[in-house]
């Protein structure tokens, strides 16, 4: 017998006392095999031994495509029995991931890609973007609409509801103001530069930059449209024309000077000391003398404001400033004459 035949035969007789089991763990050593691929994922043994051939299938379909051959072949023990399946190297997992999200009963595992973070002008347009159309029709003549088809209590209602919005709006403008500082900042506006005019990102930036101007303007509309639905009363309200009763005769005539008469239909004898002027036709803080029939005279300062929502005043200027001082001068030294009629 020649040496090729007994080496050949000793071979042989050395693999028949080998466990197969081992055997075929030695030869599959560092392959990934797909049912160990699949509850390395998370999925349980049943599901990898019941859908883990086709799963193999899909894969080997895409290492074809992509290597233009088969895979390599290897052992796997299913059910107790051992198989001749499809193995892949640590550095071919990249075709099994992509199996795992395009086979159907894996890709339900596939867990979905977080949702980027949206930005700050994002979450201001999705809070306060729709208030700015919300306030800009809005009139006198809305509210009375409202009130004919209604009631008071409606146009009420309304109005409460609009002022909710104006808080929730003013809250989105410091969200907003807080969110973009910094590199945010800088960030965002360097990505809006770089946009056409009508592009609809652009468009986004501009309305959450213009926030709180918009909520002012938007302030100032409710506010006239309240103003003119509670003060003009056309179409909604008739006073009859009803003659004044005659005013009281005060036998002792008026009790301080500068009196006209004015409030003597309700016992009053009242003089105008002066008064501060503010911005605005209708905003002023005037002070007055005031003595009643059964009353001690007494001071009142009251502010005047239809129309405005602050009651200020602006100078710019040494002459503005010193007209307004002069007013307040004025009502100072008026108010310290009036002193005279009150009680020590």
């Amino acid at each position: 017998m020649s040496n090729a035949l007994t080496s050949r035969q000793r071979h042989l007789n050395a693999v028949t006392g080998v466990d197969l089991g081992v055997l075929y763990t030695v030869i599959s050593a560092g392959m990934v095999l797909v049912r160990r691929y699949l509850t390395g994922r998370g999925i349980d043994q049943d599901f990898a031994d019941r859908y883990g051939s086709a799963f193999g299938r899909t894969a080997a379909k895409i290492y074809r495509t992509s290597n233009g051959a088969e895979p390599r072949r290897a052992w796997s023990n299913v059910s107790g029995k051992w198989r001749r399946v499809n193995g892949y190297l640590p550095t071919e997992t990249e075709i099994l991931d992509e199996a795992f999200t395009i086979y159907k009963r894996t890709a339900e595992y596939v867990a979905p890609e977080p949702a980027p973070e949206p930005s700050p002008v994002d979450v201001y347009n999705k809070v306060a973007g729709h208030f700015p159309a919300q306030f800009a029709d809005l009139t006198g003549e809305t509210l009375r609409s409202m009130e004919r088809a209604g009631s008071t209590a409606a146009v009420e209602e309304f109005v409460t509801a609009q002022l909710d919005d104006l808080d929730t709006w003013k809250q989105a403008n410091e969200q907003y103001d807080r969110a973009m500082v910094g590199d945010v900042d800088k960030t965002a506006r360097d990505a809006a530069a770089s946009l056409p005019w009508d592009d609809p990102h652009l468009q986004a930036f501009l309305t959450a930059e213009r926030g709180q101007d918009d909520h002012g303007q938007a302030q100032a509309i409710l506010n006239a449209a309240v103003v003119d639905w509670l003060y003009d009363l056309t179409g909604t309200v008739e006073v009859p024309d009803v003659p004044r009763p005659p005013a009281p005769v005060i036998p002792q005539g008026c009790r301080i000077p500068g009196c006209d008469g004015t409030w003597h239909y309700d016992g009053q004898c009242v003089a105008q000391l002066g008064e501060v002027q503010f911005e605005g036709a209708d905003v002023a803080l005037p002070a007055e003398l005031v003595i009643g029939a059964d009353d001690e005279a007494h001071i009142v300062a009251s502010a005047y404001n239809m129309s405005s929502l602050n009651i200020r005043r602006e100078m710019r200027d040494r002459t503005s400033a010193r007209e307004f001082t002069a007013q307040l001068r004025r009502l100072a030294d008026a108010i310290d004459d009036a002193a005279a009629h009150l009680p020590a």
